[in-house]
C-alpha cells in the first residue's frame, strides 16, 4: 500500500511541479525605432541621410532579435530631387532601408492624391493610416489600419494615424482624412478587444496631439514625426519618442516586457529610450552609393548657371514668414510680370531653401528649385477687392508665429499693426498706387496651392480662374526664365509691406 502511494503521488507530484512554470511571468524584449521627416537624400554635415540611417538600422537588427522599425510620415517631398521626380527616388531609398511599418505625413499628399497613390504603391512596407480613407469612405489599396505583431507570446498592436490637417496643409484630392484623436480611441479598443497586450500608433501629428494621444489612457507608445522635434517622455503610463528631420537621430524605446497567463492575463513593460546619433553610424554602402548615383544624376540638370545677384537673398524660414523679403519680392515680381495681375502674392511657407545667398553669387536651377520644390503652378485668378482684402488678412493672421501663409507681395502696398486683432490687422491697401476698392474686380496671380484655398486663403476659392490649371506653367520655371532674361538681379526690399 505505501509503494501504492508513492507510486500514485509521483506523476500528481510532477503535475503541481508544472503549473508554477506555466504560471510564471515570461520577459520579452524587444526594441521599436522610430525616425520621421526625411527629405534630404545625402547627409549633411556628416549626421543624416539614407545611407547613415540605414547603417542604423542594419546594426540595431544584428544585435536585437525583436526589431520594429517605423518611419512617421513626412518624405517624398520637399525636396530638391522630388521636385524633378515627385519622390520616385526617396521610395527606391526607403526600399533599400528595410523599414517595417510607415504611415503617410502631410506631404506625402504634395503632387495630388494620383502621385500619392502611385508612390505608396511603391513602398515595401507595411503602410498604416487608421483615418485616411477614399472619396467613397474605404480603405485605400495597400494600406490597413492596425496589425497585431506577436513577439515571443506578447502581442504588441500597431496602428497609424496620418496628419487630419492635411487636406489643409496639402493636396489630398478626394481622400478623406478624420480627427486623428478619434480615430485613435477606436482603433486602440479594437486592437484590444482582438488580444493586443501593448498598443502602439504611428503618428504624423503635433507635439499637443501626442501628448493628447498619450493621456488618452488608451493607448502605450506613441511614435510621431512632424515637428522636427527631438523629444522624448513617459509619465509612468505612456511614452512618447519623435526625432528631428532628415535622419538626423533615430529614436529607440527599448522595451522590456513581463507577461503572465496566471487567472487574467497581466503584462507590464517598462521602457528605455536610446537617442542614437547617426553622425556616429557606419553607413551603408550600397545606399551610399545609391544616393551618390541620385545626386550624380541630378547635379546634371541642375548644376546649370542662369544669371547672378547683385544683392543679398534671404530665404530663410524666419524670414520668409515673418516679414517682406528680396528674395520673396523677386518671386511675386516674375508672378506678376508673367501674367499681367495686379497683385501677385506667394506664401512664405512655400519657399523652402533656408539659406542666405550673399551679393554676387551666381544662381544656379538648382538653387531655384530648392527654393520652390513643390512643383506648384501659377495661377491667375480674377477676385473681387473684398475678397482680395480678406485674402491679405488671412496672410497676416498668425504674425509671430512663424505661420507658412505670411505673404510675400508684388503690386501692392500694405501698412499692417501688429498688435491688432487678427481680422482687421491692416490699415491701408494700395493697389497700383490706389486705395484697394471692395467691388473692383482684379487680377491676382497665386500658386495652385493657396488658389485651392490652402494655408487660410479660402477667399482665394471665390475667384474666377483665368488659367486652368492643366494650361499653367510651373513657378519655377517662372521664376528661373525671369533670371535668365535678367541674367542679372538686384531685388531689394521696398517697404510694400510695413508691419508697425
Amino acid at each position: 500500500m505505501r509503494g501504492m502511494k508513492i507510486r500514485h503521488a509521483l506523476p500528481f507530484a510532477l503535475f503541481l511541479a508544472a503549473l508554477p512554470a506555466q504560471a510564471a511571468e515570461r520577459t520579452v524584449d524587444a526594441t521599436l525605432l522610430v525616425f520621421s521627416d526625411i527629405y534630404e537624400m545625402a547627409e549633411t554635415n556628416g549626421r543624416g541621410g539614407f545611407a547613415r540611417v540605414a547603417g542604423v538600422l542594419s546594426a540595431e537588427r544584428a544585435k536585437t532579435k525583436n526589431v520594429l522599425v517605423a518611419l512617421a510620415g513626412d518624405t517624398i517631398s520637399p525636396s530638391l530631387m522630388s521636385s524633378l521626380d515627385k519622390g520616385a527616388h526617396i521610395i527606391d531609398l526607403i526600399n533599400r532601408t528595410k523599414i517595417d511599418v510607415f504611415t503617410p505625413g502631410n506631404h506625402e499628399f504634395d503632387f495630388g492624391e494620383d502621385v500619392f497613390r502611385k508612390r505608396m504603391s511603391e513602398l515595401q512596407a507595411l503602410r498604416l493610416a487608421a483615418n485616411l480613407r477614399d472619396g467613397a469612405g474605404k480603405p485605400l489599396p495597400g494600406f490597413s489600419d492596425s496589425k497585431i505583431f506577436d513577439v515571443d507570446g506578447v502581442k504588441i498592436g500597431v496602428f497609424g494615424l496620418t496628419e487630419d490637417e492635411s487636406a489643409k496643409r496639402s493636396n489630398t484630392g478626394s481622400l478623406q482624412i478624420s480627427p486623428a484623436i478619434d480615430a485613435a480611441q477606436q482603433q486602440a479598443q479594437r486592437l484590444r478587444d482582438d488580444g493586443a497586450d501593448l498598443i502602439v500608433v504611428v503618428t504624423h501629428s503635433e507635439w499637443r496631439d501626442d501628448l493628447r494621444l498619450a493621456k488618452t489612457g488608451a493607448i502605450d507608445i506613441v511614435l510621431s514625426g512632424h515637428d522636427h522635434n527631438l523629444f522624448v517622455a513617459y509619465d509612468g503610463r505612456a511614452a512618447i519618442a519623435e526625432t528631428q528631420a532628415d535622419g538626423a537621430q533615430i529614436v529607440a524605446v527599448d522595451l522590456t516586457i513581463s507577461a503572465s497567463d496566471a487567472g487574467a492575463r497581466k503584462v507590464r513593460w517598462t521602457p528605455k529610450f536610446r537617442i542614437i546619433d547617426t553622425a556616429d553610424a557606419t553607413p551603408d554602402s550600397a545606399v551610399a552609393a545609391r544616393v551618390a548615383e541620385y545626386r550624380a544624376s541630378m547635379d546634371k540638370d541642375l548644376d546649370q548657371i542662369i544669371g547672378a545677384t547683385q544683392t543679398e537673398l534671404d530665404a530663410r524660414k524666419s524670414s520668409v514668414r515673418s516679414q517682406e523679403t528680396a528674395i520673396g519680392d523677386f518671386i511675386a515680381d516674375a508672378m506678376r510680370a508673367r501674367t499681367g495681375a495686379d497683385v501677385a502674392l506667394i506664401n512664405g511657407g512655400g519657399i523652402r531653401s533656408d539659406t542666405v545667398l550673399s551679393p554676387g553669387t551666381k544662381l544656379a536651377r538648382k538653387m531655384v528649385v530648392a527654393a520652390l520644390p513643390f512643383n506648384n503652378k501659377l495661377i491667375t485668378l480674377e477676385l473681387r477687392g473684398a475678397d482680395l482684402r480678406a485674402a491679405l488678412e488671412s496672410g497676416l493672421w498668425k504674425l509671430g508665429k512663424d505661420a507658412g501663409r505670411f505673404p510675400q507681395l508684388s503690386g501692392a502696398r500694405i501698412v499692417a499693426r501688429r498688435d491688432a486683432v487678427p481680422g482687421s490687422r491692416i490699415a491701408t491697401i494700395d493697389i497700383g498706387g490706389a486705395p484697394l476698392d471692395d467691388a473692383r474686380l482684379y487680377k491676382v496671380a497665386t500658386n495652385d496651392y493657396l488658389a485651392a484655398g490652402k494655408d487660410g486663403y479660402e477667399a482665394f476659392t471665390r475667384g474666377k480662374p483665368l488659367v486652368t490649371e492643366d494650361e499653367a506653367p510651373l513657378l519655377s520655371t517662372v521664376v528661373m526664365e525671369a533670371i535668365e532674361k535678367a541674367g542679372t538681379i538686384a531685388p531689394v526690399v521696398d517697404g510694400r509691406l510695413i508691419i508697425k
